[in-house]
């Protein structure tokens, strides 16, 4: 799977002069209301049987669990996984995740509605360590924006740690930032599937990411 943002770079910079209005589409109420229900799942990482670990050298990547959370890394712009087992279709998905790597140019966060196998289908919710944002689509190994890359005063930026939400509800999808709604839109390739973690070096560097906890709630569009 290829990243685009980092082929796209310089359109951040046309667009600087124009944040205001890129962002002001979530400065305000979102645009559609979401009823969060009951807990699906909720954990802390403390337990080895709830997920798995693995180890890639020749493609660079780890998932394992630490006193610290659930941590992934990969050495390259190549993407690393780790979803649940259980298939869901409308949930928030709410997690604490830390940059423990230097390197900013990177991209990790949370999925939903994804498949199995090599495909990784889904909805992908991401954040840099140098302060944008995305919701990507994710089908048959290529990434295309549902929103596309852009700054984001609410990521703190570098080896901080942010706390993510991403709704999957209906068509809509939304992610916020230290409670902020920084990225929302609609899009009805997928319905249901696995949720869990992504997280992608890039050409500078590699990422190194831990998730200090994770919940899943159902979630209903109520208007």
């Amino acid at each position: 799977m290829q990243k685009i943002r980092f082929d796209q770079r310089f359109i951040f910079l046309l667009l600087f002069a124009l944040l205001p209005f890129v962002l002001a589409g979530c400065a305000g109420s979102p645009a559609e209301e979401v009823a969060v229900e009951e807990v699906l799942l909720e954990t802390d990482f403390t337990s080895q049987d709830e997920w798995s670990e693995m180890l890639d050298m020749e493609a660079g990547t780890a998932v394992q669990l630490t006193n610290e959370g659930y941590e992934l890394s990969s050495n390259s712009a190549s993407y690393v996984w780790s979803f649940a087992e259980s298939v869901y279709e409308d949930v928030v998905l709410e997690t604490a995740v830390r940059q423990l790597s230097a390197e900013r140019n990177n991209a990790y966060g949370l999925v939903c509605r994804a498949s199995g196998g090599d495909s990784r289908n889904g909805y992908y919710f991401l954040i840099s360590g140098d302060g944008l944002v995305s919701i990507r689509r994710v089908e048959r190994n290529l990434s295309s924006p549902i929103v596309d890359w852009a700054p984001s005063n609410a990521v703190r930026q570098g080896e901080r740690s942010n706390q993510l939400r991403a709704i999957c509800a209906g068509d809509y999808l939304a992610l916020y930032v230290n409670n902020q709604l920084v990225a929302e839109g609609t899009d009805a390739r997928f319905t249901q599937g696995l949720v869990g973690f992504a997280a992608s070096g890039s050409e500078d560097g590699s990422v190194q990411v831990s998730f200090e906890n994770f919940t899943i709630r159902a979630a209903e569009i109520t208007r």
